[in-house]
């Protein structure tokens, strides 16, 4: 009997560190390749010219103005020449840009990479915080600074260098790349990538995959990882906005009833509020999965047996909001409405809820949890329609081109793990979504928490190390998915039709 316990306990010890082993997928060693020339100077510069041409999307959903957009046009012809000579060119709705580099076999699926020309307005209360004007695009300390550095005119700039460099080394790829700038990310897309999407379905074009920005490259921001950490956004979430409208007696303050307008409301939001939505470990799981080899070993332990060490994970993570959010479909209050004068009862009292659908909840589920949640007919809600849209598809790893967008990462980020991860903000990916079964996002730069805080905020800049890796990460990825994914199916066509043959005789 007294011997039971010590048993039990490392029974329970060899089970865990068996499942922790068995957990983690181990890295496969980068290969030792010479990554492609790119031309610096030209990054740097052709960025500094990008950010100058002010295409901001503003707050009230206006796109850019024209002339702004038009002017980012010329410099990017003028400062790539093979890629305008070589590529096709489209305008889409106007403004939005479709590159179509042709390869020497059209008829495979092509493969699509995505950026956006627009940046978000300035705080103008924050001007005299931003070490450079944000608009400059000016060089100094080793970096080019300027709204839109790292959301993202840096990747769209990277794109045209990658492909500039591959043209002048004599690469054409097998299947045709093409790329794709919206307009009007910031505000939507429904103008932009939307129109470009549509396009291509119009064309009967299917891209194999897609990548669009989204994940990064990140030191310091995942618990557990001493070093770099490439994620690689395998979807996204949805977005849904409620309207909820209160209804109650109107009259004088001086006779209230037991339950006015507002505070049916209140109670209808102290609900929403005091209920999130249950948190989900899948999306954290598969990261730590894939990457946790190089995590610390306690780490490896919890999420190899997130049975036992399961809701402390979720304690833990519902302790700060980012990490809250990252778990599972947010909730979050984001206006109120109600009243007109401090004597009179209003007959009704509105508010505007906003939820992050986590892959697996829809818009219908949540709908049906706020209203037994609310459990009163006198306050109803409504969808806002052009402010909603699903959760996106999950992406599968375990294929072909995420191995190769993996193996495209480590050769230019060689001490980063890589492993997938959950967008919790809305890219113009979704939009193409429909047309492709493997939609990735992922910025090749490497960031760090402070980095990510001027995303959309004061201070925005990008090393020229980013600038530089960006371009060969994207050169070395077009090579991948342009040219060795139909080698290897046409050797594969080939062994087949030989091993017909032998049967037939």
């Amino acid at each position: 009997m007294y011997y039971l316990i010590p048993a039990v306990l490392l029974f329970l010890i060899a089970f865990l560190l068996v499942r922790t082993f068995l957990f983690a997928r181990p890295p496969i060693p980068p290969e030792d390749v010479e990554l492609p020339a790119v031309d610096v100077e030209r990054l740097a510069v052709g960025l500094g010219e990008a950010i100058r041409c002010e295409t901001v999307s503003t707050g009230e959903g206006a796109p850019p103005a024209a002339g702004e957009l038009f002017k980012l046009h010329t410099q990017l012809q003028l400062r790539f020449p093979l890629a305008h000579a070589r590529l096709k060119r489209e305008s889409v709705n106007d403004f939005s840009l479709l590159y179509t580099w042709e390869g020497r076999q059209p008829d495979l699926p092509p493969v699509l990479f995505t950026s956006h020309q627009d940046v978000v307005p300035v705080d103008p209360t924050q001007l005299d915080a931003w070490q450079q004007p944000p608009f400059s695009g000016v060089l100094t300390d080793g970096a080019v600074w300027g709204r839109g550095a790292l959301d993202t005119k840096s990747t769209l700039i990277a794109l045209l260098e990658a492909v500039e460099s591959l043209l002048a080394a004599g690469y054409q790829p097998q299947r045709t790349v093409l790329l794709a700038f919206g307009h009007d990310e910031e505000i939507g897309g429904a103008n932009g990538a939307k129109r470009i999407a549509e396009t291509l379905q119009q064309r009967g074009l299917q891209p194999a995959a897609v990548l669009d920005e989204g994940g990064a490259v990140v030191q310091g921001v995942l618990p557990g990882f001493a070093g770099p950490v490439a994620l690689v956004g395998t979807a996204e979430k949805g977005y849904l906005s409620l309207k909820l409208t209160a209804a109650g007696q109107e009259g004088h303050s001086s006779a209230p009833p037991k339950n006015s307008a507002i505070g049916r409301l209140a109670q209808a939001l102290a609900q929403l509020e005091a209920n999130p939505m249950p948190a989900r470990l899948t999306a954290l799981a598969q990261t730590y999965r894939e990457a946790g080899s190089l995590a610390s070993f306690g780490m490896q332990v919890v999420f190899a047996n997130l049975w036992l060490f399961g809701g402390l994970v979720r304690r833990k993570l519902d302790a700060n909001a980012q990490t809250a959010a990252a778990v599972r479909t947010t909730t979050a209050l984001t206006i109120v409405e109600g009243g007109v004068k401090d004597n009179i009862l209003p007959s009704q009292a509105r508010a505007v809820v906003n939820f992050r659908l986590f892959p697996g909840d829809t818009i219908a589920g949540v709908c049906e949890r706020v209203r037994r949640l609310i459990g009163d007919e006198n306050v109803q809600f409504e969808v806002l329609s052009q402010a909603s849209w699903e959760a996106s598809p999950v992406s599968a790893t375990d294929t072909l081109l995420y191995f190769q967008l993996g193996s495209a990462i480590r050769q230019v980020f060689p001490q980063a793990a890589v492993g997938p991860y959950l967008v919790q903000g809305a890219t113009d990916a979704r939009h193409y979504t429909g047309l492709s079964g493997q939609v990735f996002r992922f910025s090749p730069y490497l960031v760090t928490g402070e980095d990510l805080k001027t995303i959309h905020g004061v201070n925005e800049h990008i090393s020229l190390d980013n600038l530089e890796r960006m371009a060969q990460c994207y050169a070395q990825v077009m090579r991948a998915w342009g040219g060795e994914a139909e080698q290897e199916v046409e050797a594969e066509s080939v062994d087949r039709e030989a091993n017909e043959e032998g049967n037939l005789n």
